[in-house]
């Protein structure tokens, strides 16, 4: 049983459920059921009841009046969609990005890839290249003014459709294709030209969706 300090009941809850979720042990479309998570933390229902409704503001549960609550069920064209805005947005950064950037930052961006192809041939799937893939994108926004961009771009990226089939995202490339994708993006870098940075990282994410599409409801 998991013992919890009283004045952090919902927010370990919650991340309770998230674990739950990336563990597979929840999957999209499955009832939620307040009874049995207040059983296994050993707690009230009433701080389960309150991460409940902390998880749906953030899309992750859904109600359906009469019948409880679910975790989200995504159509293709919905996970489509939500990769299509992480494209667009950060693709308009990195472009507003570019003329500040200089060669220091250029051949970090190579480092980076090159240490994506060094465990490429040592990795069990893409779960292994969260931290180096975070990083990356992070430094393609580095010298971006607009901040407000920014942070739509990361939050988008970080879409819920991934968090929901965290499973599936891990086999979604192969380790090669994942370093071979982050190299086209390097390579637009290198060209200088916005219109050719914007055109790749949306086609980036494009390809991301139509892939996780195949896990929507």
């Amino acid at each position: 049983m998991h013992t919890f300090k009283r004045q952090t009941y919902s927010g370990q809850a919650v991340e309770f459920i998230k674990r739950c979720i990336l563990d597979g042990e929840l999957a999209p479309g499955e009832q939620v059921k307040e009874v049995m998570l207040a059983e296994r933390l050993g707690i009230s229902r009433a701080p389960i009841r309150e991460a409940l409704q902390i998880l749906a503001q953030d899309g992750l549960i859904t109600s359906e009046p009469q019948k409880g609550k679910f975790i989200r069920k995504m159509t293709r064209q919905e996970i489509e969609d939500e990769y299509e805005i992480g494209g667009i947005l950060e693709g308009a950064g990195v472009a507003a990005a570019l003329p500040a950037m200089t060669s220091v930052d250029v051949a970090r961006l190579t480092g980076m890839v090159e240490h994506m192809a060094r465990l490429a041939p040592k990795v069990g799937g893409l779960y292994e290249f969260s931290e180096v893939d975070e990083a990356f994108h992070n430094a393609l926004l580095q010298h971006c003014a607009n901040r407000r961009l920014v942070d739509m771009a990361r939050s988008a990226c970080a879409n819920i459709s991934k968090f929901l089939f965290y499973n599936h995202w891990n086999i979604l490339f192969t380790p090669q294709e994942f370093v071979d994708r982050h190299r086209d993006i390097l390579n637009s870098v290198l060209t200088g030209d916005p219109v050719e940075v914007e055109a790749t990282l949306r086609a980036h994410y494009r390809e991301s969706g139509r892939r996780m599409g195949q896990f929507g409801a």
